[in-house]
């Protein structure tokens, strides 16, 4: 056998191996499907995910995705996030004393205050006058009433508003005049306005509250016009402004319980990593906190975090922290979640040696999962599926600036969908089992070819050893 002859058995080995690899590249079928019902039809329809659609993904981040309609035509869609926290102003509402005022005022026209004030220290304290307040038909026939909005710290927000409550008539509306003052002496006009309650074909109409001046002072009096109109009032709360921070799209609470310490490669076998709990989510989920709770109890848990996406790879650290119950005489109190704010499949628990083992059997993980929606659009022929399980396929979704310009306007006038139960698609599942077929007969003539080429390099070799005569010594 000549070189060339050799040469040509080398590159076709490489060719075949070549071949192998190009044909292993092809594009993968999706593996499961959901089917998509539209429950409110718009233009784009959001579809929220559960923890199923990220199990089914065998990407993270949930790359691997696709929808399709009746005839298995892709439709358009793209992946959004969950909405940050939006902080918006609130009343916080506060307990007022009230107290009546005379049926009438003095001959000058001034008002007798119901109360008298005394200064010790830095607080003032309110005494008041004649004995104890008079009875429901003496307060119905006051002229109107003080309300002692209660002292505040400096930094507290001034009260904005004064809301009433009262036991009757069902129909009225009452007029008034109200003032302000810190010292009962000296009073400042703050406005007028009308209490009513009204009945209407579509139910009660009321207006309990009166609007504060911007700087109001400790005690408000309220004088009505006509007390004969005026309603039996019970209760008076003053309105403060107060900030709240609020989840748009709040996070999915998942409970796992622990399962069995995993066995690869990278699992240390040290007595540290066996004194912990291993928890599968089940699929790759975007993890905001998590927490471990105990039924009854009290625990204490100094624990090291770890996590990572797949079986295998090596553990990275997410933090550490220490969970308890603490049960005082049957009331139980916990600590809070500790943040994450990363994609994870697996969980590891590591306690702290000095604290004891952890109980497998009475210990929970809880997951605050930030999941994402699918929004596409409406085009197409339904029904739509959901289609996942694709470890080649390319990106499918647009991002959603792109599907959906006009986002802020548009998300109010989305339809919504809910998704089915997931199932595997049947041709996806011959083609996998026929790749791996391929790819194992693929691998034995690869094999077969490249000894085949050995064996005939090593023939050549023997047939050139036996042809070229010795050379004698000169």
């Amino acid at each position: 056998m000549s070189c060339p002859e050799v040469r040509r058995i080398l590159l076709s080995a490489a060719a075949l191996a070549a071949a192998a690899v190009v044909h292993g590249a092809e594009d993968t079928q999706f593996r499961y499907q959901a089917s998509i019902a539209v429950d409110r039809p718009g233009a784009f329809v959001q579809l929220p995910l559960k923890a199923d659609a990220y199990a089914h993904s065998l990407e993270p981040g949930l790359l691997d995705l696709r929808v399709v309609d009746a005839t298995g035509a892709r439709v358009p869609f793209a992946v959004l996030g969950p909405r940050g926290n939006q902080v918006e102003t609130i009343d916080r509402a506060r307990d007022a004393t009230i107290y009546p005022l005379p049926p009438k005022p003095s001959a000058d026209g001034t008002w007798t205050a119901p109360i008298e004030l005394s200064v010790v220290g830095d607080r003032i304290s309110v005494t008041r006058r004649g004995g104890p307040p008079p009875d429901g038909a003496g307060a119905s026939r006051s002229g109107g009433w003080l309300v002692d909005l209660g002292q505040r710290a400096p930094t507290d927000p001034l009260p904005r508003a004064v809301r009433f409550e009262w036991s009757g008539p069902a129909e009225f509306t009452a007029a008034f005049q109200f003032e302000t003052s810190d010292d009962l002496r000296g009073w400042h006009f703050g406005g007028s306005g009308q209490l009513m309650a009204l009945a209407s074909p579509t139910g009660a109409l009321a207006q309990p509250n009166v609007v504060l001046p911007d700087s109001p002072g400790r005690f408000v009096r309220f004088v009505w016009v006509d007390a004969a109109s005026a309603p039996a009032i019970t209760k008076a709360v003053s309105l403060s402004p107060a900030q709240r921070s609020v989840a748009l799209d709040p996070p999915v609470e998942l409970v796992f319980a622990p399962g069995s310490a995993p066995i690869g490669p990278r699992d240390k076998a040290d007595s540290a990593e066996a004194r912990a709990l291993y928890f599968d989510l089940g699929g790759v989920l975007p993890v905001g906190q998590i927490d471990l709770r105990w039924p009854a109890g009290t625990r204490v848990a100094p624990v090291r975090i770890d996590g990572r996406l797949r079986d295998g790879d090596a553990w990275q650290s997410l933090g550490a922290g220490v969970f308890y119950r603490l049960d005082r005489s049957g009331v139980a109190a916990t600590s809070g979640p500790v943040a994450i704010g990363a994609f994870v499949r697996h969980v590891r628990i590591t306690p702290d040696p000095r604290a004891g083992d952890l109980d497998a059997g009475h210990c929970l993980l809880v997951v605050s999962a930030n999941l994402a929606s699918v929004v596409f659009a409406a085009q197409g022929q339904p029904p739509y599926r959901l289609l996942a399980g694709s470890a080649t396929a390319p990106v499918g979704s647009l991002p959603i600036g792109t599907l959906v310009p006009s986002l802020d306007d548009e998300r109010a006038r989305f339809g919504r969908a809910t998704l089915g139960p997931w199932s595997e698609v049947t041709a996806a599942v011959r083609q996998a089992e026929s790749e791996r077929r391929g790819a194992i007969v693929r691998q034995a003539l690869l094999w077969s070819v490249l000894v085949g080429g050995v064996a005939g390099l090593g023939f050549m070799v023997w047939r050139l050893s036996r042809t070229t005569p010795s050379r004698s010594g000169d």
